[in-house]
């Protein structure tokens, strides 16, 4: 995914949805998004030459505005302006920490971290 921003802008800001791919059974069914509410999610940047940029800068967890009778929840990050200062290339990486255990028909998914699984890696372009 290729995200665009202009340099020393704090909008659109970064909003990703979790990608169903069937490898995690909770991720089906809203107990997900009941531990998804109780769990801490970071985004992560880095440059071309894998210098980090922004280190686990805490992220909103915001309901859709879906027309759909399950609630469902994205990821967003707010830009600073610190952010989006160097003009260039960077990837992005979001990484969820749930603090309790996902319990679902009789399974336990341990509390820890989760790398975001979304469909493709996530380029970001600041553009000067």
């Amino acid at each position: 995914m290729n995200f665009f921003i202009c340099s020393n802008s704090v909008l659109p800001r970064l909003r990703m949805e979790l990608a169903y791919d069937g490898r995690f059974e909770f991720m089906k069914t809203s107990h997900f998004y009941a531990a998804i509410q109780n769990a801490d999610v970071t985004f992560s940047m880095w440059d071309d030459h894998d210098v980090l940029k922004i280190s686990d800068a805490p992220c909103n967890i915001v309901l859709t505005d879906q027309d759909s009778c399950d609630e469902r929840y994205i990821i967003e990050y707010a830009w600073k302006k610190r952010d989006t200062k160097i003009p260039g290339q960077y990837r992005g990486r979001f990484t969820i920490t749930f603090k309790d255990d996902i319990y679902e028909f009789n399974q336990v998914y341990d509390g820890g971290d989760l790398i975001m699984p979304i469909y493709e890696d996530l380029t970001i372009f600041i553009k000067p």
